[in-house]
């Protein structure tokens, strides 16, 4: 049989500290698939508008993007864009996840009020940051497609949030 008695006297061992331990790292996963999915979504509505910019200025159809260079600009956007846009969409999920949590207790649709939380976080982040600065900050997110990607990147971390941090199940 194993020895449990040193978890008894483990800060670890309170069953409250667990769950929240629990929802923090399921927030942190949440938050990083939302940064790589959103910063791949503006890559891609980065680059069509390139692409189509570029044909114009030629007088031509959408000029090629080559797959190589394509997943280099999606790399280096990551990179630059991983702490400003991990900042501000994590502060919007956390919101909009604290407020998820009281209604998902309320409706018992937890799956889906985490998802639709993240949709709205995002679609509310870039409507203020365009009201209050004037541009979304995401070039990605400029037209209703792109902003349409940001809320559904938002969306699968809310789900994402969801399933990690659902109930486990009890035998009785």
């Amino acid at each position: 049989m194993i020895d449990t008695s040193p978890l008894q006297d483990s800060a670890m061992a309170q069953p409250w500290k667990l769950r929240m331990l629990r929802r923090v790292v399921a927030f942190v996963v949440a938050a990083a698939a939302m940064v790589l999915l959103g910063s791949a979504a503006h890559s891609y509505f980065v680059q069509q508008a390139w692409s189509r910019a570029a044909g114009q200025a030629y007088g031509t159809a959408p000029a090629p993007i080559p797959f190589a260079d394509r997943i280099s600009w999606a790399a280096h956007d990551l990179v630059g864009m991983i702490v400003p846009y991990c900042a501000v969409t994590s502060i919007a999920l956390l919101v909009a996840f604290l407020i998820a949590g009281a209604l998902a207790r309320l409706t018992g649709y937890r799956v889906m009020v985490f998802a639709l939380a993240g949709a709205l976080a995002l679609f509310v982040l870039f409507t203020i940051m365009r009201n209050v600065l004037g541009t979304v900050g995401v070039f990605g997110a400029r037209g209703p497609a792109g902003l349409a990607a940001q809320m559904a990147v938002g969306a699968i971390a809310g789900v994402l949030f969801a399933r990690l941090t659902r109930a486990a199940f009890r035998a009785q």
